[in-house]
């Protein structure tokens, strides 16, 4: 189900067949009828798109916007090159009623004029708020969604632009200024490309497929990965050779899977999928990066949930990556943006009690020296003056999750869930960046595995990078790890970090990565964008 077209909820009452004549266009007569339709006699707007027409026509005394004596203006037909040209965002133009706004066009009937510019103005605002904004809500697509964009009053900037020369300048910045938002344009532009031309080939059914076996499949993998830029050699025979297998690795890396060079059975899925499906997962990627603000600090620290990892970025420019592990998909890590404003080296754990129930409670019942083996302590409450207990000598068999007053604290040492130095950003969620002793997690290619906070690959190396810049050496640092006293050091400035969620991405090379929608949330996007819940038309800031 698609979103309701512009033109149904502007019923001039008007018929549609193709009219043709010579006479000159009465622009007066368009703005009475334009007058009829918004101005203070009309039925009042029963939704906001009306609303704001209503606005836009009633501040210009109901003169057309688009067209004058001769029919569209210069403006109207940026307007209409700009509709034409949505599907290169991953938009529809026909979401924009372009053909009914062309045929219109050659009218010079005043009542069909008149509802040309109404439906101009309407395709307006909506492919501003669509480009600018997101075709759909954040709130409504993706309920794990708190990264908050700028704020835009899209009418303001029409009624700024129009007439005065600027209006293509306010068209082309409406997308996204992050050089990774066109090169996922781009990467749309060469994956429908694919489609146009048929597509990739699927393999045949059949075992895993290695260097240096013969089977026919590998005459049609050849194929494959040549369709997507991964192998650049010609048709060779049914021989898996090594020039095969780096191209089957590199596919691999691109899709985050284990790039051990076999076609097992995770490989062949993704090779498998359409391009279709790829398609559609850049576009809903690209609305994502809709929903970011567009003013960013110069440097700040990206972490991309879907992609297990977390890059530094300075000047739009990677300057430090590592992989990441995140939380559980039924403990998933929400996105989010705050400042990290302090590191703890040799940090506490203070156990949430939802884990200390959940996770702790069941192991502390089975074994009376679980807590004392991970150095967690345990105080009546979570008051500042709490008493210490002796866990040993407690009797947990009566304690449940409605009878949990405790606060369970690990301390510093190679046990703590926390490892030896946390980055924190104070936030809502009470989600942080962290050091792991569960290093073997980073060998493996998915990495959901904490409660919800971000566990670092190298988290040293991070340290080096935020704690520099207040002065720290890697010597001190590594000096006070060792020393396994807790310390709280300030940044002297803070550091932007934003967590986000994308399943799709384009490098600097045009290299374009896909990842598995661990968290299910491509499924929602699309379900909202394709049953039609908009962003809205405010005729005040857009959120």
């Amino acid at each position: 189900m698609r979103r309701h077209r512009i033109a149904g909820c502007l019923c001039l009452g008007l018929a549609m067949a193709t009219v043709s004549g010579a006479a000159e266009v009465s622009v007066g007569s368009v703005q009475v009828r334009l007058r009829a339709r918004f101005g203070d006699g009309a039925a009042p707007p029963d939704e906001p798109l009306e609303e704001a027409l209503a606005t836009f026509y009633g501040r210009r005394n109901y003169q057309p916007a688009w067209i004058d004596g001769s029919g569209l203006t210069e403006d109207g037909e940026l307007v209409v090159d700009s509709l034409r040209t949505s599907r290169f965002h991953g938009l529809e133009p026909e979401d924009y009623d372009l053909a009914t706004i062309r045929e219109l066009a050659g009218s010079e009937e005043p009542e069909r004029l008149a509802l040309l510019d109404a439906l101009m103005t309407g395709a307006f605002l909506r492919y501003c708020y669509d480009i600018r904004s997101g075709r759909a809500d954040p709130r409504d697509a993706d309920p794990e969604w708190f990264v908050e964009a700028d704020g835009i009053d899209h009418l303001t900037a029409l009624e700024e632009s129009i007439g005065n020369g600027s209006l293509a300048e306010v068209l082309g910045g409406l997308m996204p200024p992050d050089p990774r938002y066109a090169r996922l344009r781009e990467a749309l532009e060469r994956y429908r490309r694919i489609a146009g031309g048929g597509g990739w080939p699927r393999l045949p059914e059949g075992s895993a497929l290695k260097v240096n076996a013969r089977d026919p499949a590998v005459v049609v993998l050849r194929k494959r990965l040549r369709a997507s830029g991964d192998f650049e050699s010609p048709d060779g025979d049914d021989l898996f050779d090594e020039e095969l297998e780096a191209a089957v690795v590199r596919f691999q890396d691109r899709h985050g899977l284990e790039a051990d060079g076999v076609v097992g059975r995770k490989t062949r899925a993704a090779l498998d999928l359409p391009v279709g499906e790829r398609s559609r997962q850049i576009v809903l990627n690209m609305e994502r990066w809709r929903w970011m603000p567009r003013h960013k600090d110069s440097r700040y620290i990206l972490v991309n949930m879907a992609g297990f990892e977390m890059r530094v970025i300075e000047n739009d420019v990677p300057t430090l990556r590592m992989g990441v592990v995140v939380g559980r998909p039924y403990r998933r890590t929400p996105a989010f943006t705050e400042a990290m404003t302090h590191v703890v080296v040799n940090p506490y754990w203070h156990v949430p009690p939802s884990l200390a129930v959940r996770d702790l409670l069941p192991k502390i019942r089975e074994d009376r020296g679980y807590l004392e083996r991970q150095g967690i302590r345990v105080f009546s409450d979570w008051t500042e003056n709490a008493r210490e207990l002796d866990g040993r000598a407690m009797d947990w068999s009566g304690v449940s999750g409605r009878r949990f007053p405790y606060k369970l604290r690990q301390d510093p040492g190679p046990h703590n869930a926390l490892g030896r130095i946390k980055f924190m950003l104070p936030n809502r969620f009470n989600i942080y960046l962290h050091d792991t002793p569960h290093r073997e997690h980073f060998e493996l290619s998915v990495r959901a595995f904490s409660s919800g906070c971000i566990r670092l690959e190298e988290p040293l190396v991070l340290a080096d990078y935020v704690l520099g810049a207040t002065g720290w050496s890697p010597e001190r640092i590594r000096q006070t790890v060792a020393g396994g006293k807790r310390r709280v050091v300030t940044l002297s400035r803070p550091i932007p970090v934003y967590l986000v969620y994308w399943t799709a991405w384009a490098e600097k090379d045009g290299t374009v990565h896909f990842r598995d929608d661990v968290y299910g949330r491509d499924k929602l996007l699309a379900t909202a964008l394709e049953t039609g819940v908009p962003g809205g038309i405010r005729t005040g800031a857009a959120p």
